[in-house]
């Protein structure tokens, strides 16, 4: 697959790549220092919880925001707040710190993927391809970042956290050179319980829940689970950022699947992500675990591309903006409630159970559904 050079491409590219370097970097370390503060792995996952909590408050009215200033306001906003968060920690280890933190991580992240992914969908490349190559710069960069952030960790989680603003203020300066769009203009018919009348747009939200989960579990207790087992930061970096690299396969597949096979696909790769979920959550070797995380991360690049895809191909130019920030708050909702279910069933029962138990009860309607579109779209 080939990367379209021209300059809106080319700084959107980089733009998510030195996002992602700086959100690795934070994904990796935060946890980890919120253990260090002496804080519990109840709290860690509240605190994580929160972030995403945020991000589903903050997506849900992304959509009225994209009516008042264009995405490319929207990202540039992003890398700002991104750095903001980082630099707080650099700063200050309190629980107050952290809170606010995870916050505005949670504000950042909302802005930044869903504008991005709306300004692909409103230019002249094909979605699925676009979305496929954000996701591989993005997913790149996380290969670099987790690694830097638990070797920068080892050492300092200050240098981490400063080290992670410094690439993410670099990054803002591409996000100043996108070619800037109007805003979207109010039209009817933008209402979420009307664009879930649309087949594609359910389709694409339930993809959005697995892959959320997914996200929200990797950067959590996946880490938190590995720490307990005696892993060493930096190892922790390699088995995430090895996590991530599947997920380009995984993306770039998704490019070659027909229409009428994306809902069968969704279902089918949705129970991969439940297996490969679940199985981390318990006591297992590194071995087995990094398997497990490769297995997981090609299934969710590949529903990742499915969801904004189907989204935006099942509503008119003036309601994709809606329809991409509504797959997004459905993957907010389980990036929070992932980490939220996982703290509260940690108090009765251990990680492994308790991870199996909130994968299980995310993901598993999303493979019901999806397989059920896909019989009713099937040939009689």
């Amino acid at each position: 697959m080939v990367i379209r050079l021209g300059r809106d491409s080319a700084a959107q590219y980089a733009a998510a790549f030195l996002f992602s370097v700086s959100l690795g970097m934070i994904l990796v370390a935060y946890p980890l220092y919120v253990t260090e503060q002496g804080q519990s792995k109840t709290m860690a996952g509240l605190l994580l919880g929160l972030s995403a909590a945020v991000q589903v408050v903050t997506r849900w009215g992304l959509g009225s925001i994209m009516r008042l200033v264009g995405q490319t306001a929207v990202i540039s906003a992003a890398a700002a707040l991104m750095a903001a968060a980082a630099g707080l920690l650099a700063v200050s280890g309190s629980l107050t710190a952290l809170g606010v933190s995870a916050a505005i991580q949670g504000v950042a992240r909302a802005f930044f993927w869903t504008g991005n992914q709306v300004h692909i969908v409103r230019s002249d490349r094909a979605t699925s391809v676009g979305i496929a190559n954000l996701n591989m710069m993005a997913t790149v960069a996380m290969l670099v970042g987790p690694v830097l952030g638990g070797v920068l960790a080892e050492r300092s989680f200050p240098a981490a956290f400063a080290a992670a603003a410094a690439v993410v203020l670099v990054g803002l300066v591409p996000t100043l050179l996108l070619d800037r769009m109007p805003p979207f203009e109010r039209v009817g018919g933008h209402g979420y319980g009307s664009l879930l009348r649309r087949a594609g747009v359910r389709l694409g939200v339930w993809a959005s829940i697995a892959v959320g989960l997914w996200r929200g579990l990797l950067s959590s207790y996946v880490v938190i689970g590995l720490q307990n087992h005696g892993t060493g930061e930096t190892a922790i970096g390699v088995v995430v950022a090895v996590a991530n690299a599947s997920a380009i396969v995984g993306g770039y597949w998704a490019t070659r699947v027909p229409g009428a096979r994306v809902a069968a696909s969704t279902a089918w790769w949705s129970a991969v992500t439940v297996a490969a979920t679940v199985g981390v959550g318990f006591d297992l070797n590194v071995g087995v675990v990094t398997a497990l995380l490769v297995v997981g991360g090609a299934a969710v690049g590949l529903i990742q591309v499915h969801a904004i895809t189907a989204v935006s191909e099942a509503v008119p130019p003036g309601l994709r903006g809606d329809a991409v920030t509504l797959a997004g708050v459905a993957r907010g909702v389980t990036l929070s409630g992932a980490p939220l279910g996982v703290a509260g069933l940690l108090l009765v029962i251990g990680l492994g159970p308790a991870v199996l138990a909130v994968t299980v009860a995310l993901v598993a309607p999303a493979v019901f559904f999806s397989a059920r579109q896909s019989l009713s779209q099937s040939p009689s």
